[in-house]
């Protein structure tokens, strides 16, 4: 497989339900000139704590986003020139997934939102959408920040459901070998220094189990240094095969 993947989930020590929800799925494509080639998408989502139902939230857009995925996402992604059209395609899945939104809450007479940070990838190819202040990493030798929190005066002020459609912000890119995208609800990055997922993710001779290990020790970490919020990462490392 081209991934080694791994992901941490946890409803930390103060709250009283986790709202955070995620997507991890990874499929082998038949490439050009008969290469295969591996296809992921990540999807990571904060529910709105302040608002009722956050944990509804981001279960729905990461139920809707992994449907689209199979539905009409792999089948763009198989062809050429393909972050152009899937990340076109993309966007449409996630304004669909507004107005489903605005609609069960009228009907329910609620308002809930969640932040959506997504990763389509295939081989070293990688597509970002993002909206709300979760956030998303390419660490290797070093860190580079992909997404921008949309937060004003310590407030956020875009999601998906709660305000009105956005259009999330995009970032493409490609992982060298031994790289990894991180995707990390804010209860897992908040506290984290700049830099700080370079030495606590990477390290050489990784087996199945040290991702996961070093994933939790990064939560571990950052709850003693006062974090109380849900804890979500997903790291997706590309191995250079396929």
């Amino acid at each position: 497989m081209s991934y080694l993947a791994s992901w941490f989930w946890n409803q930390g020590n103060y709250r009283e339900k986790n709202e955070d929800s995620f997507s991890l799925q990874r499929v082998r494509l038949n490439g050009l000139l008969g290469r295969r080639q591996e296809a992921a998408l990540v999807a990571v989502c904060d529910g709105i704590g302040g608002l009722p139902q956050g944990e509804t939230a981001s279960g729905f857009v990461v139920e809707q986003l992994t449907k689209w995925f199979y539905r009409k996402g792999l089948g763009l992604m198989g062809g050429l020139f393909w972050t152009k059209r899937t990340a076109r395609a993309a966007v449409e899945a996630l304004w669909r997934i507004q107005g489903q939104m605005e609609r069960c809450e009228k009907a329910e007479g609620i308002c809930c939102g969640t932040t959506c940070t997504v990763a389509l990838v295939r081989g070293k190819r990688f597509l970002v959408l993002h909206v709300g202040d979760s956030r998303a990493y390419r660490v290797g030798r070093k860190e580079w920040r992909l997404t921008q929190d949309h937060v004003k005066g310590g407030a956020l002020c875009r999601c998906v459901g709660a305000f009105s459609f956005w259009h999330p912000d995009l970032c493409k890119g490609r992982l060298g070998k031994g790289e990894s995208l991180l995707l990390c609800t804010d209860g897992f990055c908040r506290l984290a220094p700049q830099g700080f997922f370079k030495g606590a993710l990477l390290g050489e001779n990784e087996g199945e189990q040290t991702p996961y290990k070093r994933l939790k020790g990064v939560a571990g970490f950052l709850r003693a240094q006062g974090e109380k919020d849900n804890q979500t990462a997903v790291l997706l490392s590309y191995r250079g095969r396929g």
